[in-house]
């Protein structure tokens, strides 16, 4: 009898390519680990933590929220898209802590470091044994593939960074996986598996309910809509997550959210006065005071980076209308998660890095559009894999969030470990129908492109993680 766990386990003709993936992941883990160890293993109160770990942390538009809530247990996600993702990593909270006591000092950065790994590794894994063992694909196709997909920047970026898309990445993954093998032994997602994916999948990112509501979809057809599985699989899941994220709230993020305003209704009387004081002194200046004065009185904030958005109200308010999307498909949506731009390398957009920066190289956007030439053709090729239409729809869905509503568009690379997967799926079916020379000469085209991408995004991931942090 086959145990849930035993899908964890690597496979004999796995291992060396799965070693090869383990020891990529953990030299990054434990390079990021050695340039944040003097900034985050002191201890602090937890107040003092969480602010100190959102000031100096810079990865991207990443947040350490991972690393606070590891370093001392706090909700402070937003309960709205990740109901469950605090308690799934408050077990590492309490082992910090007695770690903490032993050692003196603050653990956070290895935990963190060791799960990111753990979820970049079985990514690898569970990618590779799609092509391999779903889709057939030969050990070598397969190797390549998987190889490319993690050489592809924002793969490895969230290998080591802990944010909540390394771990919606693997559970996608895990799900795709699953889905797949059903599909080729014609069976049907049951009701009690489709309510375990859906609670998990739901938990880490609540926009994952979708693709994993068009995952079963997709397998079970017609059977998906029985009365008990709707219910059993999705009805009741969704009633308890959404019952246990008000739950959530009002018992852990409330108190939090009422201090926050106090904080901030403080600082802006204080910030009112100071105004008021100013325009005073101002007016009863003499006219070289003035002048002196004048720049400090006319100060301006920045504009704003974020567009205008549908709504002002609910989830609506991160929606953008406005931010223009060619330039983000070309730079944002294909360029940077694929190739790193020089400039501005990993910088956030909510800081300093503008909403869109171009490659000093031409030859970056060639590779690129290289990498989308190759995903359509593969679509051509698999146009009726039933697989292939999946992540498709996976892939749709993210695009009618982000370039349709607007949805984190100023930074939409960031997401991208949501849809990355589908580029090099595609591919696979071009591969299954090669022949001869045409496979070889797609062999190499993929080799190429796996050691250029390797070697740029490599060169400026080993120069960011080898110097020591700010």
């Amino acid at each position: 009898m086959t145990r849930p766990f035993d899908i964890f386990k690597i496979k004999r003709d796995e291992a060396l390519p799965a070693a090869v993936a383990a020891i990529v992941v953990t030299t990054l883990n434990a390079l990021f680990v050695c340039k944040m160890y003097g900034l985050f293993t002191p201890l602090r109160d937890a107040g003092a933590m969480q602010r100190h770990m959102l000031a100096h942390f810079r990865v991207s538009g990443y947040d350490p929220l991972t690393l606070i809530t590891v370093s001392s247990w706090i909700d402070i996600y937003n309960v709205e898209r990740h109901p469950l993702l605090a308690f799934l990593i408050s077990p590492l909270s309490l082992l910090n802590g007695w770690l903490a006591g032993l050692t003196g000092i603050n653990c956070a950065i290895f935990l963190t470091a060791a799960l990111m790994a753990a979820c970049a590794f079985y990514s690898f894994v569970f990618f590779r044994r799609t092509l391999s063992e779903v889709m057939e694909l030969d050990d070598t196709d397969a190797n390549l593939l998987s190889a490319l997909f993690f050489s592809f920047a924002y793969v490895m970026v969230i290998s080591f960074t802990p944010d909540h898309f390394g771990f919606s990445m693997c559970m996608l993954l895990i799900v795709l996986y699953v889905a797949g093998m059903r599909m080729k032994k014609r069976k049907i997602v049951p009701t009690w598996q489709m309510a375990v994916l859906y609670v998990f999948a739901t938990g880490i990112t609540t926009t994952n309910c979708v693709k994993a509501v068009l995952m079963q979809l997709f397998v079970n057809g017609r059977k998906f809509f029985r009365l008990r599985n709707i219910l059993l699989g999705i009805a009741v899941p969704s009633v308890a997550l959404w019952m246990f994220c008000k739950f959530e709230y009002s018992v852990f993020v409330a108190p939090i959210d009422r201090a926050r305003h106090e904080a901030r209704v403080k600082r802006q009387a204080a910030r009112k006065a100071q105004e008021a004081k100013m325009k005073k002194l101002y007016a009863e200046a003499d006219s070289a005071t003035r002048a002196k004065m004048a720049p400090r009185l006319q100060q301006k904030k920045a504009p704003s980076k974020m567009g205008r958005p549908l709504s002002r109200e609910g989830m609506m308010r991160w929606s953008d209308v406005t931010t223009p999307r060619w330039p983000t498909v070309v730079e944002n949506l294909f360029g940077e998660p694929l190739l790193f731009h020089a400039n501005f390398f990993l910088g956030d957009v909510l800081r300093s890095r503008p909403v869109f920066v171009e490659y000093d190289s031409k030859f970056n956007y060639f590779v690129e559009a290289i990498v989308v030439l190759l995903m359509l053709a593969g679509i051509a090729c698999g146009f009726r894999s039933r697989l292939l239409w999946l992540a498709l729809s996976w892939f749709g869905f993210d695009m009618a969030l982000h370039l349709g509503l607007g949805f984190g568009i100023n930074e939409v690379y960031i997401m991208s470990p949501h849809w990355l997967f589908v580029l090099p799926l595609a591919m696979a079916f071009m591969l299954l129908r090669a022949r001869g020379a045409v496979l070889m000469a797609l062999r190499g085209v993929l080799l190429l492109l796996i050691v250029y991408m390797a070697a740029h995004n490599g060169v400026f991931l080993a120069d960011f993680l080898l110097q020591p942090a700010a």
